[in-house]
C-alpha cells in the first residue's frame, strides 16, 4: 500500500490517495490532468510512487 498527496509535491491541494501502486498511479494521473492541467506519463508517476515504497517491497513487485 502506498499514499500520494499533492501537497508533498508543492501543490496547494488537499488531494490524497491510498492504495496499490497501479490504482494510485492511475488516480493521481487523472487528478493531475483534471485538476492541475498537468499531463504526467504513467511511467513518470510510477517512478514517483515507487520511491515512496520501502526498499524491500521493490523486489517483490
Amino acid at each position: 500500500m502506498v499514499n500520494i498527496r499533492c501537497e508533498d509535491y508543492g501543490f496547494d491541494c488537499d488531494y490524497s490517495l491510498d492504495g496499490d501502486v497501479d490504482s494510485v498511479v492511475y488516480g493521481y494521473q487523472s487528478h493531475m490532468t483534471d485538476e492541475h492541467g498537468i499531463d504526467y506519463s504513467s511511467e513518470t508517476l510510477c517512478k514517483t510512487v515507487m520511491k515512496k515504497l520501502p526498499k524491500q517491497v521493490h523486489t517483490n513487485i
